[in-house]
């Protein structure tokens, strides 16, 4: 027989089980959630689903491209993410690893956090792969709302069968997982889950990583996977495209590709490379695309020179961001510190998660020009590449937000 102990814990337990089941969709669930006010005719109302919090005003469940469609309704006189509000004493995130993130004090990204986290904001992740188990990336993994999971079907006939966390254009599956670790180290600066208690703290806390495998365990791929894995980013709604790789030779089966990104909105963050060459005299591909949608990035130090290794270009490579010595989520839920343009790449992408999360309907145009305007001049990097160093906080102000959400 328990214990009185064991029977008040486990009548607590149930507690909290009914709490849980009674609270409210809107406040449990993970995925994105958005405010829609409605004009007072029932119609209007009837058209938007979704739950009734005050008069005129619900809360709707869905990505970016179910707040498009929402615009659109008739009788829908505004809809706006569903933002999180947080203690004004909390001074710093709870993971232990905040503290030896030199990166995230160096892109002034602190400051950036009252007002957006990222929310919801798809972010496509072309790489090796990523740990979907990973406790610090797990929370914050996309999923593909048009697949039924471990049913053997392409639910939403996309080319993949049980793609519900994003594709592998190597295996040509459904199964991201990563082997190398690359591409989960760049997607937790990027958006490891914040304030959880456990590990380090992402750029974008609340933003979706979308995996799509194009690389192979050993770190290579093609051509062919790279596009894709972008046809499949930009079919499955991603806002922000994260390519840390690098090749030598241009393609124009590439650049329609880009093309495609560019004409849907989405920006496309690139790495330099990691040559030390310099881009202007030595293209590489996707880094020296021409497009108004892709911005490529250097790396610096700690001191704000450029990193070593760190490719650079006066006229072909747009930012810079911290590269060297970066702390990272590995595989086997290990720590890694690692180097390379790829994570300068990254801060940018999780820079421009939070801008486009706090500007819903800001082009990929307007995010890149933002990033590059605000970018911090007078350093040791300026003559080096065409902006500055990265500044998330600046480039917030600059498109007229930074204050608490």
């Amino acid at each position: 027989m328990p214990n009185a102990c064991g029977r008040g814990t486990l009548l607590a337990a149930l507690a909290l089980l009914l709490l849980a089941a009674l609270a409210p969709s809107f406040a449990r669930a993970a995925e994105p959630t958005w405010l829609v006010g409605t004009s007072t005719g029932a119609g209007a109302a009837r058209a938007v689903a979704g739950e009734r919090i005050a008069p005129g005003i619900r809360v709707v469940r869905g990505g970016t491209s179910a707040a498009r469609r929402l615009r659109r309704l008739p009788g829908v006189r505004f809809v706006e993410p569903n933002r999180r509000f947080r203690a004004s004493s909390l001074a710093a995130p709870s993971d232990p690893l905040f503290g030896r993130q030199w990166a995230l004090r160096a892109t002034r990204v602190r400051a950036a956090w009252p007002a957006t986290l990222g929310e919801g904001v798809p972010v496509a992740v072309l790489d090796s792969g990523v740990d979907l188990s990973n406790l610090d990336l797990a929370a914050n993994v996309w999923t593909n709302p048009g697949e039924v999971p471990g049913n053997a079907v392409d639910d939403d006939r996309n080319g993949f069968i049980d793609d519900v966390h994003g594709a592998d254009t190597v295996g040509w599956d459904g199964d991201p997982s990563d082997g190398l670790g690359h591409g989960t180290a760049v997607a937790s600066v990027i958006a490891a889950r914040g304030d959880n208690g456990f590990g380090l703290s992402g750029m974008a806390w609340d933003a979706r990583v979308m995996p799509v495998k194009v690389l192979h365990d050993d770190g290579w791929g093609t051509t062919a996977t790279m596009i894709a894995g972008l046809d499949y980013a930009l079919g499955e709604g991603a806002r922000i495209v994260n390519m840390s790789l690098n090749g030598p030779a241009r393609s124009q089966a590439l650049d329609e590709a880009i093309r495609q990104a560019e004409a849907r909105g989405v920006l496309v963050v690139t790495s330099a490379g990691n040559d030390g060459r310099n881009r202007d005299r030595v293209p590489s591909y996707p880094a020296s695309e021409r497009s108004p949608s892709v911005i490529t990035v250097a790396s610096a130090d700690r001191a704000g020179a450029l990193a070593p290794g760190s490719a650079f270009g006066r006229s072909s490579v747009d930012i810079a961001a911290p590269g060297d010595q970066i702390l990272t989520s590995d595989l086997g839920g290990r720590f890694t510190r690692r180097s390379g343009t790829s994570f300068a790449a990254a801060y940018v992408t999780g820079a421009a998660a939070l801008l486009a999360a706090a500007h819903p309907d800001a082009s990929a145009t307007t995010l890149r020009a933002a990033l590059i305007a605000s970018s911090r001049r007078g350093g040791r990097v300026d003559a080096r590449v065409a902006g500055g160093e990265l500044d998330a906080a600046a480039a917030l102000r600059r498109l007229g937000r930074l204050r608490p959400r």
